[in-house]
């Protein structure tokens, strides 16, 4: 999965493509790569409940914006992580403890992945969407995209630090690490 190159298509290609763009005259941008954004998308669109669909429509007409396998490849570890770390804690998508370990390390990079994989990167667009609504949805420029970026981070912290048990983060991260 993270071993070739990777597109974001559509609106996500323009969102993206934002994201990652100087927005003011010193050269700041939100995200230095679309890697960046690729990393934490998924993370996002999960915690958030936020999945989309391949933008078909504007996939006709937005230019691609891509992320290059040896890219891809050199930070396979964090990205397999993410998707690890997805694959256990998503009880919406399974209930059952045991089979989120098999999504998460058995099946992973098999046929019987193909719909996990499928899941991962409608979180992945939904991330895309969710983080471009926070900064620049009723923003007018440079100040309110720093001030809308910081007030999405503290949102993060308040809504998911204060009520994860850090014993359950640390033995997750040790089961998706090994």
């Amino acid at each position: 999965m993270f071993d070739k190159e990777y597109s974001f298509r559509g609106i996500h290609a323009e969102k993206v493509a934002k994201l990652t763009a100087e927005f003011d005259k010193s050269g700041n941008k939100i995200f230095a790569r679309n890697y960046d954004v690729y990393l934490i998308a998924p993370i996002i669109g999960f915690l958030y409940g936020e999945k989309a669909e391949i933008d078909k429509e504007g996939d006709k007409t937005i230019k691609p914006t891509k992320i290059f396998p040896d890219i891809l490849m050199k930070n396979k570890d964090d990205l397999l992580f993410n998707y690890r770390l997805i694959m256990l804690l998503d009880k919406n998508n399974e209930p059952n403890f045991e089979e989120r370990v098999n999504k998460a390390f058995r099946y992973y990079g098999s046929n019987e992945a193909n719909e996990d994989e499928l899941l991962y990167e409608k979180y992945v667009r939904g991330g895309v969407d969710k983080i471009y609504e926070k900064i620049f949805d009723n923003a007018k420029g440079a100040e309110d995209y720093l001030k809308n970026l910081y007030l999405f981070i503290d949102e993060i912290e308040n809504r998911y630090n204060s009520t994860i048990d850090k014993d359950s983060i640390i033995d997750l991260c040790r089961l998706a690490k090994n």
